[in-house]
């Protein structure tokens, strides 16, 4: 299906003027390999300056798009070159767009066994999978936890500064183990023990305090993860440890209105980043 209310001035207002111009110039290039739609999001391949290119992942309903995403390392306002490319094949070329089934209309296809199997194999390939599946079957049946099983929550709040030194230590630690050839790294583990931290606070029905952490832990990776960067070194599996966290705090914590519209802007602003 077209992506709703996509035209070139929706392009042109979420990405740079440089950014549409060497997009528009991708486009002309034929840089777009692949392209493909699955219910409400959008994946395409694009050829760039690396041997294996980019994938751009676009997410969208009736409003339009709602999130565009590159493995590309551009960090400046805006999309990419690569999404402005893709975009501009779905408004100009959209039969180019190969239409595939959705997930839900994939495992409608499947039966219990089948579906038994799947889950298996993935978790085979990411047993980190398990941990999600157990939480996620623990909810089911075991819907409203035991009050008297909480800890009780502290009266005081954490302090965040703690938790940001911790963090701009580990990056300091861990870039100068880069910089020493040292061949295991550490600041991916170290960050994932702090985040586990705030996590605990979550277990326990303190979502607010681990708030606090997770805001420390995270605006300080984004204020210094450059100088990580340039090592090589990708922020994926930190990330994904994060966006957990926060899902797991934020549904555990009570929030004002004002307090859930700083926090909405927060993190959009570190998405970004």
């Amino acid at each position: 299906m077209p992506i709703p209310k996509l035209d070139e001035a929706t392009i042109r207002r979420y990405a740079t003027a440089q950014s549409f111009e060497r997009g528009e110039v991708y486009y002309h290039s034929g840089a777009v390999t692949t392209l493909n739609e699955r219910g409400y999001i959008l994946q395409a391949e694009v050829e760039g300056n690396q041997a294996y290119g980019y994938r751009v992942s676009c997410n969208f309903d009736d409003g339009g798009i709602r999130e565009a995403n590159c493995t590309c390392p551009y960090d400046w306002d805006g999309w990419c070159k690569h999404i402005v490319a893709v975009l501009l094949v779905c408004i100009r070329e959209p039969q180019r767009i190969e239409q595939l089934p959705s997930l839900e209309q994939l495992l409608d296809r499947l039966d219990l066994v089948q579906t038994q199997r799947l889950v298996q194999d993935l978790v085979a390939q990411q047993p980190e999978l398990i941990s999600i599946i157990d939480r996620f079957v623990n909810l089911l049946f075991n819907p409203a936890p035991q009050q008297q099983q909480l800890k009780p929550q502290r009266l005081t709040p954490i302090d965040p500064k703690p938790f940001r030194q911790q963090v701009k230590q580990i990056l300091r630690d861990g870039i100068r183990g880069l910089e020493y050839g040292e061949e295991d790294e550490q600041i991916t583990e170290n960050l994932l023990d702090l985040i586990q931290s705030a996590q605990e606070f979550s277990h326990q029905g303190d979502g607010n305090n681990a708030l606090v952490i997770l805001e420390a832990i995270t605006a300080a990776c984004v204020e210094d993860w450059d100088n990580v960067y340039e090592y090589g070194l990708d922020n994926d599996e930190v990330a994904s440890a994060l966006n957990e966290a926060w899902t797991q705090a934020i549904l555990t914590a009570e929030l004002t209105d004002e307090e859930q519209v700083d926090l909405r802007v927060n993190l959009e602003a570190w998405q970004d980043e």
